[in-house]
């Protein structure tokens, strides 16, 4: 990565953070939609411009950089396909809550809390703060598309790059479906294969290929450099969600309850499943009853975590993260990207995985 590059790389987290004000600040008479609607928005507009890691849009444009776009960071073409990639996060931020009944996100109320919270003491306040949630979410959805679909870049680039990105909120939707119905399952009827199918359908596709194939779509790239990146990143997503999940599971507190959390809500990960696999009979039923147990308290959850502990699952899942990544660097290395390319691909990751291992 040259100099020049690297110096727009540098003031790109703070390019993303200025264009999601600016970006509100320009939609804001076109949603004046008087004080019943007013609030909404300014809650969508915080909402979305709370303090994140910002990994699509990072990837976005790193990618599309790195991969010879002609466009410097700071073109409006690019931060507007770079932020339709965080509207679109956002979206799916603002229905998986509803769906985990989450009360908290980046350490301030969910979505539809703030809804509640603006309602008052209502007896519906609850009913409503759901069903404007789910609105909100499906107009932020609406906001990214139109975003990428009215960014300044050239047919058929800007054509492919949006049927891509509606193909990736297809499967992001499948995703969430198998980790609801995944959810209801006790943990000795799944698979580690559905699991990481779950991973990759929700998480995987819209986080790391989206971005990456995005950006290499809107800089020209070939196909088969398109199919490489995905490729890549498909081990590249399976360790980022394990190393995740061990994360949340180290950084985790059974006294706070409102934190959204995988073991709070009984969640099936593989950081569980390879608890399961690993434990005898005895310890595998005390498992599945603290699993399945509807009122999760802080002694059940506890037990969780000690079984976890005890069943050696967590350095087996850093073990598997390791390899995941060196897979990811080898998928790379053979690739049809060039040198440059992959060197540009590879700092792109080690920026991403920095700011995972920092938050």
């Amino acid at each position: 990565m040259d100099s020049s590059l690297r110096s727009e790389m540098e003031t790109l987290p703070s390019l993303l953070e200025r264009e999601i004000q600016a970006f509100f600040h320009r939609q804001k008479e076109r949603y004046d939609y008087g004080e019943m609607f007013e609030p909404v928005y300014f809650d969508m507009c915080e909402f979305v411009g709370r303090k994140g890691k910002r990994v699509r849009p990072l990837l976005f444009s790193l990618t599309y950089r790195g991969l010879g776009g002609a466009k410097p960071i700071q073109d409006p073409a690019v931060l507007a396909a770079a932020l339709s990639l965080e509207l679109l996060h956002a979206f799916v931020l603002v229905h998986d809550d509803l769906i985990d009944r989450s009360e908290k996100r980046r350490g301030l109320p969910t979505f539809h809390k703030l809804v509640e919270q603006r309602v008052g003491r209502l007896s519906s306040a609850e009913r409503t703060g759901h069903g404007v949630a789910v609105v909100v979410g499906d107009l932020l959805f609406a906001l990214a598309v139109e975003t990428l679909q009215t960014a300044g870049f050239p047919e058929p680039q800007r054509g492919a790059a949006l049927g891509k990105l509606l193909s990736y909120i297809t499967d992001t939707g499948v995703g969430e479906i198998f980790d609801i119905l995944l959810g209801s399952r006790d943990i000795g009827r799944v698979s580690a294969q559905e699991i990481e199918r779950t991973y990759l359908l929700k998480t995987t596709r819209y986080t790391f290929e989206a971005p990456c194939v995005l950006g290499a779509i809107l800089a020209g790239a070939a196909p088969e450099k398109q199919d490489d990146l995905a490729r890549v990143m498909e081990p590249l997503g399976l360790a980022f969600q394990i190393q995740n999940d061990l994360l949340e599971f180290s950084h985790f507190d059974s006294r706070d309850q409102l934190l959204p959390t995988d073991l709070l809500e009984g969640k099936k990960t593989l950081l569980v499943r390879e608890a399961y696999e690993r434990l005898g009979e005895v310890d595998r039923s005390f498992l599945q009853m603290c699993l399945q147990n509807p009122v999760r308290n802080e002694s059940s959850i506890s037990k969780v975590q000690d079984l976890i502990r005890k069943s050696g699952a967590i350095p087996a899942m850093q073990e598997r993260c390791r390899l995941l990544f060196e897979e990811t660097s080898s998928l790379l290395a053979d690739s049809h990207l060039t040198p440059g390319e992959q060197e540009s691909v590879s700092q792109a990751i080690g920026w991403v995985r920095q700011s995972v291992r920092s938050a």
